[in-house]
């Protein structure tokens, strides 16, 4: 099936790509999982279906939304809370969430001529994204 030209990801792929997710979990919890403040861990599930999915911009707004979350409402530790606010890593997701968002320049930050063409781009940037948050919440 095709949305707006693009594939859908066969079920095989949305489960390996949620596989993923549950690996890296697993390896920077050492096993432990997530502790989650509610809205984060809501979030959180809600950016890893969008990732089985393919929705590769919604993952960076949703790790970005789902780490705010936690920062706000969970137990974070406040030197990891410092990395997570003024750390470079962290200034480009928040700044590319934040350009996705804001129609604030005269260039559109993504068009559906990049979702087409730079699909594996995408797919490593919201890897990256998801790895971010994971780091933050995982480093108590």
């Amino acid at each position: 099936m095709q949305v707006f030209g693009q594939a859908l990801p066969s079920s095989g792929d949305m489960h390996q790509r949620l596989d993923w997710i549950l690996g890296l979990v697993d390896r920077e919890s050492d096993g432990q999982g997530l502790d989650l403040s509610p809205q984060a861990e809501a979030l959180f599930d809600e950016m890893s279906r969008c990732y089985a999915a393919g929705a590769w911009l919604a993952v960076v707004v949703l790790a970005q939304a789902a780490l705010d979350a936690e920062l706000h409402q969970g137990e974070v530790d406040g030197l990891v809370q410092n990395e997570a606010r003024f750390g470079s890593d962290y200034l480009w997701l928040r700044n590319r969430r934040n350009h996705l968002l804001h129609a604030d320049d005269p260039r559109p930050a993504v068009t559906v001529a990049d979702l087409r063409q730079d699909g594996r781009l995408l797919e490593e940037e919201a890897r990256r994204a998801i790895k971010l948050m994971v780091k933050v919440v995982t480093a108590r």
